[in-house]
């Protein structure tokens, strides 16, 4: 009666794509298909003849194919088939006709069953393939930043907000320059394959711009020139609507600060001694794509960064996360204290506050980005 898959792959193990099916219903959803079998076999027997009981047993055929594995949905067929048989016999009154109706009933909804049960396993196995596809997509894309580079911990997370969902329009990138670490995070209006070829077209530009530009505020034009040049191959929605909140952070190698560029994101924080401020921008610029809008570009700002510090970079997945009651997640208020050993742990315990606080619910992709000195 368990509710995975119980076909196994050519390599002897179960194929994970109906792990994940089964996963959708609650551990109690097995016994439901079983229940209704009870149920309807209870009516046939203790009801007058007029009172079937059939449709709950044809009802519960049909369920074990959606809710149950292949092999316990036949077990419950064959019992329904038998158990169908038997009340026949039992009330000698029925006739024979209505017996061979019943049988039939149970015979179509068994095999009904059945051929759900094939096409759910099939559909997931497909959302496995697309699943891996995604995340090889997602992994060329936003491949792990190295741990340690430039002198700085480095770490990096990306959650979808659908399981099947793996690539969005959220990136990251980071490149050790002449000028020092740089660092690039950012939100891609929109979804799709649009969004994600905009992310594909961005990654390259600042890698290539990263080695070249010696200002923060070259880096964040060339930037914008190139979506802005690039939009209207990347479909409709990004061609009139399109743009990119963004923020850029550079490093100077030996020194103790960092320069922040802010091109409409949600600010870094800065997490040092166990206390969280966000280093937001006095005069936020428009997001990339939307240098048509005549706005000159504010010059970057310069914060403190001794040893001991960590700047989280993210997006709006976190700071737009929901407890049950509406209220949206604060890191200064939500990371207060909270340990910062390494840029992996600043990662995790920010993700972990913000699981606890939405209940594991997202609604939105979320990065993050770290980096401690």
């Amino acid at each position: 009666m368990g509710l995975q898959d119980e076909t196994a792959r050519p390599d002897g193990r179960k194929d994970p794509a109906v792990d994940r099916i089964g996963r959708r219903w609650p551990a109690y959803a097995g016994v439901v298909p079983w229940a209704l079998l009870v149920l309807g076999i209870v009516m046939d027997l203790a009801t007058p003849k007029e009172v079937s009981g059939g449709p709950l047993i044809v009802l519960a055929c049909v369920a074990s194919g959606v809710i149950m594995s292949f092999r316990a949905t036949l077990r419950l067929v064959l019992v329904a088939f038998l158990a169908e048989l038997l009340t026949g016999f039992w009330e000698s009154g029925t006739a024979w006709a209505q017996q061979f109706v019943d049988l039939a009933y149970v015979v179509v909804a068994g095999a009904l069953g059945l051929d759900l049960n094939r096409l759910v396993i099939r559909y997931g196995r497909r959302i496995t393939e697309v699943r891996t596809v995604a995340e090889s997509v997602q992994l060329a894309l936003l491949p792990e930043p190295p741990v340690r580079l430039a002198g700085y911990d480095i770490a990096a997370s990306y959650r979808a907000a659908q399981t099947e969902a793996r690539i969005g329009g959220d990136l990251y990138a980071v490149h050790d320059s002449p000028w020092g670490l740089r660092v690039l995070i950012g939100d891609v209006r929109g979804k799709g394959m649009g969004a994600v070829s905009t992310v594909a077209l961005l990654l390259g530009a600042f890698r290539e711009a990263a080695e070249d530009v010696p200002t923060l505020e070259a880096l964040g034009a060339r930037l914008d020139r190139r979506l802005t040049r690039e939009a209207p191959g990347l479909g409709e929605e990004l061609e009139i609507e399109g743009f990119t909140t963004a923020v850029l952070a550079e490093f100077p190698h030996g020194g103790e600060l960092v320069r922040l560029l802010n091109f409409g994101h949600p600010g870094p924080y800065l997490v040092a001694g166990g206390h969280v401020r966000e280093l937001d921008a006095e005069v936020p610029n428009l997001p990339l794509g939307m240098s048509g809008f005549g706005q000159e570009v504010s010059p970057h700002q310069e914060f403190a960064f001794p040893p001991g510090s960590s700047l989280l970079l993210v997006t709006d997945g976190v700071t737009e996360s929901r407890n049950p009651q509406g209220v949206f997640f604060d890191p200064v208020l939500g990371l207060e204290g909270m340990s910062c050993s390494s840029a992996k742990a600043a990662v995790n315990s920010l993700l972990a506050r913000v699981d606890a606080w939405t209940g594991g619910v997202s609604t939105d992709d979320r990065a993050v980005l770290a980096v401690a000195h």
